[in-house]
């Protein structure tokens, strides 16, 4: 199947580990693609409701597809959400393709977007 080429992806809220994360269609989905940059806007894995007992093979796939296109070549950026409070004491870790930040700031067409997740708003967050 040829793949789409597209210049950013932005991805959030996909909360793999539960039960309505919709994993099969974003594995179709990120398979449909080649995009020169993933932002994947928190809350990807929901580590609020992980539960070892409950991962499905589909969820892990997702997890590898991301993992495949950032080892192909894809920039990927992990902005962490409100159910990714416990990575940010690594925020700005680089590992090859793939970064995690706290907010984003990309370059395109010679313009600056601001990438962030909502929970930024979230006072109940910001007061924990």
């Amino acid at each position: 199947m040829k793949k789409r080429k597209v210049e950013v992806v932005v991805i959030s809220d996909v909360h793999l580990g539960t039960y309505g994360s919709h994993a099969r269609e974003l594995y179709n989905y990120l398979s449909s693609i080649k995009p020169k940059i993933l932002v994947l806007n928190g809350d990807i894995i929901d580590i609020w409701q992980f539960r070892k007992s409950y991962f499905p093979k589909a969820h892990l796939k997702v997890i590898q597809k991301i993992i495949s296109l950032a080892t192909k070549g894809t920039k990927v950026y992990y902005i962490t959400g409100n159910h990714d409070e416990m990575l940010r004491k690594f925020s700005d870790m680089n590992m090859g393709n793939l970064t995690l930040v706290d907010k984003l700031i990309l370059d395109l067409d010679d313009k600056k977007a601001w990438i962030f997740h909502g929970d930024v708003f979230d006072t109940s967050v910001q007061t924990c």
